[in-house]
């Protein structure tokens, strides 16, 4: 399709969810407002029951494309020593069917809802040993040990979390020395692009129905200034007009 036909159609969703979220939708949007456990309850089912569905055949091409990444990075690894992971951000698990086999998985999330959805999920990949869940923040997370992991995964996390240094300052801080960071993310628009505008033109409501999600963040900078012994990141462009606004992502690997 063409970019100024997409353009001008995602405009015009954009002034319908407006229109729509300040008349019919208008109690939804003041509970989203004013209650975050409401906010977060709506965002987990919305989620998993609509958007991850609908989207789930485009977006599992990217996750695919990260965890090959992940697994050439780890080489000739002997696969007779489980590998220790923590996912921080787990959702409900849609990257357990990719991986790597002889592992054991801590979940982290900040969100308690997803925690039903998770384990339903954890039964169809028996092929990943789950240790246990943890319900925090990825800015803090309180429980986790130093230097106690092979792998810490996150993917669709730092559009949503509250800070992203800190987050990575607490990834660092649990990776053994050499340890991985498998990241994946969606990023805003180039600036200048009208695409940007579109993305904070939706933010306002986007951030409300995803529970923080910004669709205009970029954390490439602070993955590559955080410290890491070596960091390999790519840029990829969904192909897909019905992913217009996550079109920009980056995926890579950052060594402790």
């Amino acid at each position: 399709m063409d970019t100024s036909i997409l353009s001008l159609l995602y405009i015009f969703i954009g002034f319908s969810w407006w229109v729509v979220a300040l008349t019919f939708g208008l109690p939804i949007t003041v509970l989203l407002l004013l209650s975050k456990n409401f906010r977060s309850a709506f965002f987990s089912w919305v989620y998993a029951n609509v958007a991850e569905p609908l989207q789930r055949t485009k977006v599992c091409i990217i996750r695919k494309k990260a965890f090959q990444i992940l697994k050439d990075s780890l080489g000739d690894r002997n696969s007779l020593v489980p590998l220790e992971i923590l996912e921080i951000g787990v959702g409900q698990g849609p990257n357990l069917q990719f991986y790597p086999k002889n592992c054991n998985l801590t979940a982290l999330d900040k969100n308690k809802f997803f925690e039903k959805d998770f384990l339903r999920n954890r039964k169809k990949n028996p092929h990943v040993s789950y240790k246990k869940i943890v319900i925090q923040p990825a800015e803090c997370m309180r429980g986790v040990d130093d230097n106690s992991f092979d792998v810490v995964v996150s993917t669709f996390l730092h559009c949503s979390c509250d800070d992203s240094v800190a987050v990575l300052q607490e990834v660092k801080r649990v990776l053994k020395p050499g340890g991985k960071y498998l990241f994946l993310d969606h990023t805003g628009f180039p600036e200048g692009d009208i695409g940007l505008h579109i993305q904070r033109f939706f933010n306002p409501l986007w951030s409300l129905i995803f529970d923080g999600c910004f669709l205009d963040r970029n954390p490439s900078k602070e993955i590559k200034d955080a410290g890491f012994s070596d960091v390999q990141l790519q840029k990829y462009i969904s192909p897909s007009f019905r992913r217009y606004l996550l079109r920009h992502q980056i995926l890579g690997i950052a060594t402790k």
